[in-house]
């Protein structure tokens, strides 16, 4: 199928159908893509990116995580909590940068706030909701053994909760690695992909743009893959 489409893509741009200049040919975009690895500092680019994911997804996934367990275990805190936060979570990731433009301004805790602002709700929802799922029976069972307090939730909540705890940290990294290309584009900065993309957009360079857009899918793809896996296997371990 790849394939396919880049036979069809040589094809519409060698025959005239679309200008060279609004979509460039694959050899264009390979050139490019060569010339901005070995010249241009893309890997620089391409780990100041990884950073920003990483410590935005730690902290988002961590609070998150926190939040969810929370409202989960406590009936009271759910009744506290959980209006405001339905509330708040209707809001687009995107409508938050003006204000955390303001409070923080173009700095990179700017962009690492918005990370963890995507990466917060989706582990948040899933932990909330795998700990509500625990079967009755299981907590029945864990007052027969003598468990109670931290001792019933690491033994019995969290175990049970986990195949939902680790879908949400894999909507997690997909939510934090979406948002990453907004918060370095709308927060400008001097490294990152989405530096790259805007570089290309400015300068009209559609080559440059597609090799920035490539980099993000094919980045993206691998670390949600290598994630789920891993969280099947930590499922598969945790059952056993």
């Amino acid at each position: 199928m790849p394939l396919i489409i880049l036979l069809i893509w040589q094809y519409t741009v060698s025959s005239g159908y679309i200008a060279a200049l609004i979509l460039p040919s694959p050899e264009t975009v390979i050139k490019t893509f060569i010339t901005q690895l070995t010249e241009k500092d893309l890997l620089f680019h391409i780990l100041a990116s990884f950073k920003r994911v990483l410590i935005g997804f730690l902290i988002g996934t961590a609070a998150g995580f926190s939040f969810g367990l929370l409202i989960g275990l406590s009936r009271s805190a759910e009744k506290i909590f959980s209006p405001f936060f339905n509330v708040v979570r209707q809001i687009s990731i995107i409508g938050w940068i003006p204000l955390i433009v303001m409070w923080f301004g173009m700095t990179e805790l700017s962009r690492i706030i918005i990370i963890s602002v995507a990466a917060f709700y989706p582990i948040a929802l899933n932990t909330f909701a795998g700990v509500r799922n625990v079967p009755k029976e299981y907590i029945e069972l864990s007052a027969v053994y003598g468990y109670k307090g931290l001792n019933r939730i690491k033994r019995i909540v969290l175990p049970a909760a986990l195949p939902s705890i680790t879908t949400g940290v894999t909507l997690a990294l997909g939510m934090s690695w979406a948002i990453l290309m907004a918060a370095e584009i709308f927060i400008q900065t001097k490294f990152g992909i989405g530096t790259r993309i805007e570089t290309g957009r400015g300068s009209f360079n559609m080559a440059l743009v597609l090799v920035g857009i490539f980099i993000v899918g094919s980045l993206g793809f691998t670390m949600t893959t290598v994630v789920e896996k891993f969280a099947n296997s930590t499922n598969k371990g945790s059952k056993n």
